[in-house]
């Protein structure tokens, strides 16, 4: 098994992220990437984020 990788993510970053998430006009691919970098930040793993997006790996 890998050894975990941490990122750290700041405040004003996160609140980017999470406007491109609330805003209804960008492309669905940059919201579903942006909420893996917030969940990898909250230190979910590979299966949380699979599971929380309904995305897989591929």
């Amino acid at each position: 098994m890998r050894a975990g990788k941490s990122i750290t993510v700041s405040l004003a970053d996160r609140r980017r992220l999470g406007n491109l998430i609330d805003d209804r006009n960008v492309a669905q691919k940059y919201v579903w990437r942006a909420e893996i970098v917030l969940f990898t930040a909250d230190g979910a793993g590979t299966n949380e984020i699979m599971r929380r997006t309904c995305k897989s790996k591929t």
